[in-house]
């Protein structure tokens, strides 16, 4: 038996941090330890702030308060059960699907057993990261060529962020970010962004045709979470261009003309979930990818540092800061965009 530590969410706007105590492998589980986990702000806030709708869902039962909130940590491997596969020994360095905690136990079988070796020159900072980067790729993926296109991501929270980074990384150029926050702008541009537009400093579709010099860019990726916001994408793509939903827009869109706004500009609008991108029915549309790729390919690249975390990393907690750093997120978005929980 160990003692573990696990942040949650208790119910609307309450966090804790409470102890629990976790038994030895079963021979088909695996025992890690977190030394980072990150935050994923548009999941974990609607959870927070009581506006998931899978929390109405009496299908999950896991989305019920009190809420085990996080799914991106890195750390070591504490103990392997006999039967379970892959080869694991004690001390190995890993990135794994993990909530707010200090030590899971992984069961074979379960979605989140999930686990992927880190590269030797990979920070656990770095690598804290990667699941939540996984959102963001999903708008590199479903563009399919992206080489030389010209690339425009709506919303840099995170998953935005990492939707940028990951068509920088994947040749897109140029890429422009798109956001009404001055200091994810500036993040944006630390990693390596061509171009950055405040919405409210004009019309963003004359802003972005101006630097463009074309009427509007052939990829864009949604990461606001706003339904209302999808048709405004939509209007930022040149006629024949990709609108990919890396975002999860929970709620309905209010205006959209499919006739003007899509079918007669030859538009296409595709949704790119994290998880959904690499399940089997969609694998050969991705182009052959599966999450196991998806991961390791994101670990590589942020051990290169050809994936930049430059400028998204403006917080590290304790775990009993998480109420603190939730609050900042909503509240406070000139000085929170990446947030990692620290466990030892």
């Amino acid at each position: 038996m160990m003692r573990a530590r696990q942040a949650i969410i208790r119910e609307a706007f309450q966090t804790e941090v409470r102890e629990v105590e976790l038994p030895d492998p079963a021979p088909n589980q695996i025992l890690v330890a977190a030394e980072y986990s990150a935050i994923s702000a548009g999941t974990e806030l609607a959870v927070y702030t009581g506006t998931h709708q899978w929390l109405k869902d009496p299908l999950l039962p896991d989305w019920k308060f009190p809420f085990r909130s996080g799914y991106s940590a890195a750390g070591r491997v504490l103990k392997v059960g006999r039967d379970f596969p892959g080869g694991w020994v004690e001390g190995d360095r890993v990135s794994f699907p993990g909530n707010h905690a200090s030590a899971e136990l992984l069961t074979l079988g379960h979605e989140r057993c999930r686990i992927w070796k880190l590269p030797n020159n990979l920070s656990f900072e770095k690598a804290a990261t990667a699941c939540i980067a996984r959102y963001g790729l999903g708008a590199a993926i479903r563009a399919g060529i992206t080489l030389g296109r010209s690339a425009a991501v709506l919303g840099l929270g995170i998953i935005g962020q990492f939707a940028l980074r990951c068509l920088i990384a994947a040749g897109a150029s140029p890429v422009v970010g798109i956001d009404a926050v001055a200091m994810r702008r500036q993040a944006a541009q630390a990693a390596g962004a061509d171009h950055v537009i405040d919405p409210t400093r004009g019309d963003v579709k004359e802003q972005l045709a101006d630097f463009l010099g074309t009427r509007g860019a052939e990829i864009v990726a949604d990461a606001t979470g706003i339904p209302d916001a999808i048709p405004t994408a939509m209007s930022l793509a040149c006629d024949a261009g990709q609108v990919i939903v890396v975002g999860s827009p929970r709620g309905r869109a209010k205006e959209v003309n499919f006739y003007d706004d899509l079918h007669r500009r030859y538009l296409e609008v595709t949704g790119a979930h994290g998880n959904m991108l690499f399940e089997p029915a969609h694998t050969r549309l991705a182009g052959a990818w599966t999450i196991d790729k998806a991961q390791q390919w994101l670990l590589r690249q942020l051990a290169r540092e050809r994936l930049s975390l430059a400028g998204l990393i403006t917080h590290t907690i304790t775990p009993e800061q998480l109420g603190t750093a939730y609050e900042g997120l909503l509240n406070d978005k000139e000085h929170y965009l990446g947030v990692l929980v620290k466990w030892v």
